[in-house]
């Protein structure tokens, strides 16, 4: 039932901020918006949104199933960059609003790996970006990324 709510809240609320948009208005002064099934007791929203600027938090490739990252590389990447795009629909926005993205990685050697797949998610060029060597991540994941999003109208 609260899930139920919650699902319900966001997308009133995204439906409003699009709404709001389309017509010509200004977009909220901040929101925070958040992925459906998300667990309250969290200390951070999955992304705020300053006006035409997007703020995702950290985001892991985890399995939605095993909870963990998949022992297939690849497959980690694409839960990962598709969880990025989910966050993104909910302002509305797409890979390639994406204006700054931050990669954290434990291990340097899969910098190739990682840009096979992640080239494949724009359309319109790439945004700024670092691939930065980090210490462990949660879950024993082998990439977090952060980015910056920009509207573009």
């Amino acid at each position: 039932m609260k899930s139920t709510r919650s699902v319900a809240r966001l997308l009133a609320c995204s439906a409003l901020f699009l709404a709001a948009c389309a017509a010509g208005r200004a977009a909220p002064a901040r929101a925070q918006l958040n992925l459906p099934g998300r667990s309250d007791a969290l200390p951070f929203s999955h992304g705020v949104l300053a006006g035409d600027t997007y703020y995702v938090a950290g985001t892991l490739g985890i399995d939605p199933a095993t909870k963990q990252p998949p022992a297939d590389v690849e497959l980690e990447i694409r839960l990962l960059l598709d969880d990025v795009k989910h966050k993104l629909a909910l302002a509305g926005m797409t890979m390639d609003d994406l204006v700054s993205v931050q990669i954290f990685c434990p291990d340097l050697a899969l910098y190739d790996s990682f840009n096979k797949v992640y080239a494949t998610y724009f359309t319109h060029g790439y945004p700024a970006r670092s691939f930065l060597g980090s210490g462990p991540l949660l879950r024993g994941c082998r990439f977090e990324v952060i980015g910056v999003h920009f509207r573009r109208w």
